[in-house]
């Protein structure tokens, strides 16, 4: 079903453990904070086909709440993906305060926690990679194998939509994504640590750039995020508040 290598669990496990799993950001613990596009440089229409993608992002979430594997080889992620960051509200206090109570979840190892919150946060927002892996991690250590499976593929087929289009090493094969947080969930599904994320403009689009390393030492990073349209996005969200 999957066209690339699947997702080290392990290498993304122990990542997990060692940033205690992005806790109270929705970025990640390195995530620098930026400012949003001003008035003065020109913040882009919205998209016309953006609303096109929030029923796309709907109807696959809807499919996607029967953890069928089968939905999940029907889901084009990119789209979906695309979507749910046109969905207005997707940053909210009850999302952050989730967040949080998982990461909690995840620390003290309890799995029927984690079942518990994944099973309210994944219901608001099937694009969350690491709901859906968590959930995996919970439900295979409980047993619950069928289960368990459906949401490691959806997540597999939710960074492999970010992925598949390059390998991150430059501007020109640079990962689109559509959160932050996207960021630092493919990093650790390659086994690594962020140390800093900057902010750069390059030929009129607009990345962020993440220097990571891999925990034993052996390997250093810096990735490309292409995050013209959210950028754009973040800008409107800014000047309608």
């Amino acid at each position: 079903m999957r066209s690339l290598a699947p997702i080290p669990l392990a290498s993304w496990l122990a990542a997990c453990c060692l940033a205690s799993c992005a806790t109270t950001s929705t970025a990640g613990p390195a995530a620098a904070p930026r400012p949003a596009p001003s008035a003065k440089e020109g913040i882009p229409a919205r998209p016309a086909d953006a609303d096109a993608d929030v029923a796309y992002y709907r109807e696959r979430a809807a499919a996607l709440v029967s953890e069928s594997t089968i939905e999940v080889a029907r889901t084009n992620f990119a789209r979906m993906r695309r979507g749910r960051m046109y969905l207005s509200g997707q940053v909210a206090a009850a999302e952050t305060g989730k967040q949080i109570a998982l990461t909690q979840a995840f620390d003290k190892g309890d799995n029927q926690a984690i079942v518990d919150i994944t099973g309210n946060i994944l219901p608001d927002d099937q694009a969350d990679i690491r709901a859906h892996m968590l959930r995996a991690v919970a439900l295979r250590r409980l047993g619950r194998t069928k289960e368990a499976d459906f949401h490691r593929e959806a997540a597999i087929g939710l960074i492999e939509s970010i992925v598949g289009g390059g390998d991150g090493r430059s501007f020109d094969t640079a990962w689109t994504v559509y959160r932050v947080k996207e960021e630092y969930e493919v990093m650790k599904s390659r086994g690594y640590l962020v140390d800093r994320q900057s902010l750069t403009h390059h030929d009129k689009r607009d990345f962020d750039i993440l220097d990571a390393h891999k925990p034993d030492g052996s390997e250093t990073f810096r990735a490309h995020f292409d995050i013209t349209e959210l950028f754009a996005e973040e800008g409107r969200a800014f000047s309608r508040r």
